[in-house]
């Protein structure tokens, strides 16, 4: 890259100073540097300007940075400087993945890996956007055990497509979530060898399950390799998951299984600490291969725990401001979403619906901004499957805004219309945290949260679920 070779540390491009050089990878340079106008630490990737590619990948990386998600390492820049294409993004803190994969790491500990990235690339395919080349180098794990994800979009570019996809994206970013959470159970790759990885031993010229090379791997985890990873034949009756969502919900119901629990932010967190030491060594090793996404974490606020409605549907008194979190609790896995407004047009946003069982407070399902609180019809909602019927003694629920009208409506039969479910709880100017609880736990396989008021906002009224939780 003789271009790049005459760029040196303390150069300027622009209003940022180059530091280190960090990495050589795919032809191009990546360099830490410091934005001096905002004091930010940054990394600079420096594409030369005639090489094939780099239309391409100012196109893929203006489009990625339009993703605002927080699991995404962001894209702050993109512009062109003398003889180069200059990609800016966050110089985000924590380890590569792929330096922790020498050995296996325990099976909890991948599934959330895993787990967190599907969430990621499902975030991304909802706008349209796949990564095409998920690798260990693209996962980072953070001092606190949060995962990010870099090179979205922008390492398919510059590395292309996974062969073995056939050049389709989605099939691609399936079968790297599948290659990772295997990496993470044998310490192999499925395919060639990657990086400081060596690739796993060929049985009959395909990849076996990792349980064939690890011992006491869980057998739903072997499912899903064998579901995700193409150079792996699934089972019998098991067809291939054909969606990010998809593994996401598969790779939450494994780690349920696993941990008696919800892969909620908290218990990810305290699962990160728990299993993995991974995490907690070294700050600042380049992780880059940037894109995207830092949202803002909205603190919550105005708690409001309610209680249920009584048999005539009448709702008592608030009944205590103390957080909801009960020890013996159990929540349910939330199998499916969908947007319900069977008294509107018939669709609420429904691509956003996932962003309301997510377990990121930073992403949520909204409503479309209505010119008065009362929507201009009975009501809008989001309708929940748990899969089969539960004793649902509470719901908790995320909100977007203060000042929702709502109610919770649960039935073990998936109705048309609101008046085919019973109403469970209800709230009036509910806040940003709201606690719903039932008279007596109700057996119910559905659960409808409508919304029959929203909150105001500049030019009328909308609202939203950030986060839903179904419980005892």
């Amino acid at each position: 890259m003789a271009d790049n070779q005459r760029v040196t540390a303390e150069a300027s491009i622009g209003r940022f100073t180059l530091g280190d050089l960090a990495a050589d990878r795919y032809g191009c340079q990546i360099w830490r540097g410091v934005d001096r106008t905002l004091q930010r630490k940054v990394a600079l990737w420096l594409v030369p300007a005639e090489a094939d590619l780099v239309t391409d990948l100012e196109e893929a990386t203006r489009a990625a940075a339009t993703i605002d998600d927080r699991r995404i390492v962001r894209v702050l820049d993109v512009f062109r400087h003398d003889e180069h294409l200059v990609v800016v993004t966050e110089w985000p803190e924590g380890e590569r993945l792929g330096d922790h994969l020498a050995d296996p790491i325990p099976a909890a500990e991948a599934a959330r890996i895993a787990y967190e990235v599907a969430r990621a690339v499902e975030v991304a395919h909802a706008h349209g956007i796949a990564h095409g080349h998920l690798r260990p180098s693209n996962v980072l794990i953070g001092p606190d055990g949060e995962v990010r994800l870099s090179g979205l979009a922008l390492d398919a570019v510059l590395a292309g497509i996974e062969p073995i996809a056939a050049d389709d994206p989605i099939a691609a970013d399936l079968h790297g979530i599948g290659s990772l959470l295997f990496a993470g159970l044998t310490g192999r790759w499925p395919d060639e060898s990657e990086e400081t990885l060596e690739a796993a031993p060929q049985v009959a010229g395909a990849t076996p399950p990792p349980s064939a090379l690890v011992a006491e791997v869980p057998a739903s985890l072997d499912d899903l390799c064998a579901r995700t990873v193409l150079s792996i034949t699934p089972p019998r009756g098991r067809e291939r998951f054909t969606s990010a969502s998809q593994v996401r919900e598969a790779l939450g119901g494994c780690l349920t299984d696993m941990t008696n629990a919800a892969p909620d932010h908290t218990a990810r967190r305290s699962a990160a600490l728990r299993a993995t030491t991974m995490a907690v060594a070294v700050v600042g090793v380049l992780v880059l291969v940037g894109v995207l996404g830092w949202a803002g974490l909205k603190l919550v606020s105005d708690r409001t725990d309610l209680s249920a409605a009584d048999a005539s549907g009448t709702p008592t008194a608030p009944a205590s401001q103390e957080p909801s979190t009960v020890p013996t609790s159990v929540n349910f896995r939330i199998v499916s979403g969908a947007d319900f407004d069977p008294l509107g047009n018939g669709e609420e946003n429904p691509g956003r619906v996932p962003f309301a069982y997510d377990g990121d407070l930073n992403t949520a399902w909204r409503t479309v901004t209505y010119y008065n609180k009362g929507l201009d019809k009975p009501g809008v909602g989001v309708l929940f499957d748990l899969g089969a019927p539960r004793a649902i003694g509470r719901v908790t629920l995320d909100l977007v805004g203060n000042g929702t009208d709502l109610q919770v409506l649960t039935g073990n039969t998936k109705g048309a219309d609101p008046r085919d479910y019973d109403l469970m709880a209800q709230a009036t100017e509910a806040g940003e945290h709201v606690v719903l609880k039932a008279a007596k736990p109700v057996s119910a396989q559905y659960v409808v949260i409508w919304m029959t008021g929203l909150p105001p906002v500049d030019g009328g009224w909308r609202g939203g679920i950030r986060e839903t939780v179904v419980g005892t």
